[in-house]
């Protein structure tokens, strides 16, 4: 099945007590419902690597879910995969402690917009949210990103894949590009420390891009029921 977009859901669960009766209703309820037919071919649950400290100011979220739309309209499906969730909220079925705290809906972007699919061998994904600060050079940046900047950091062998995706609709300000990094090595530290030091030296030898510029950055691990394979939408049907 091929992806041709994402519905990247940023969410919590606001009481700690609760999180494992919670973690059992993303899997059990949550997943299978917006999956139904029409909503995701498949969805993978993801925590922070480092999670936030109660109390303390902090980034807004702890888990991270991905669905993976199949339209070529990626932003119908996900409007509709959001319908699906507002008329469970509306049937008394999300959990009491379940937080949305923002979504974004992307398409496949470039020649490196194929997502592998989700497997129990993913061990993660750095999610990085990346921009042009000159809009005037974004086609120049665009061409730079394809052609050196995913073979610089493809070489640091931290990662099995990089794809690229393009917020849908594009915002006025802000980041509108999100590099999605599956992670190859055994754990995702290792594979943030690799790409920092090809990144230290993608600088030091003058391949970054003097526009190029990164956003909101996640590092992410599988999580719940489904681990890295994901709840498919064919499950649903099971």
């Amino acid at each position: 099945m091929r992806t041709t977009g994402l519905l990247v859901v940023y969410a919590k669960c606001v009481r700690a007590s609760q999180e494992p009766e919670w973690d059992e209703w993303e899997d059990g309820v949550h997943l299978p419902a917006l999956c139904s037919a029409g909503g995701p071919w498949v969805a993978t649950r993801f925590e922070l690597t480092a999670r936030p400290q109660p109390g303390m100011p902090g980034i807004g979220f702890t888990h991270v879910t991905i669905y993976e739309l199949d339209d070529t309209d990626v932003v119908a499906q996900a409007a509709g995969t959001l319908d699906t969730d507002d008329a469970l909220r509306a049937a008394g079925r999300v959990h009491a402690a379940h937080v949305c705290v923002g979504a974004d809906v992307l398409r496949a972007h470039g020649p490196f917009g194929d997502k592998p699919e989700p497997s129990p061998a993913l061990r993660g994904h750095i999610l990085t949210n990346v921009l042009c600060n000159d809009p005037a050079r974004e086609d120049e940046w665009d061409a730079w990103y394809d052609d050196q900047h995913v073979p610089d950091m493809l070489s640091c062998g931290a990662f099995g894949a990089m794809s690229r995706w393009q917020r849908m609709p594009r915002a006025r300000v802000g980041s509108n590009f999100l590099t999605l990094y599956d992670v190859s090595t055994d754990t995702v530290d290792e594979a943030v420390e690799r790409s920092a030091a090809t990144l230290a030296e993608i600088v030091a030898a003058g391949r970054k891009h003097e526009t190029h510029t990164g956003a909101l950055t996640v590092t992410l691990r599988p999580t719940g029921r489904h681990g890295g394979a994901g709840f498919r939408r064919d499950s649903s049907r099971a």
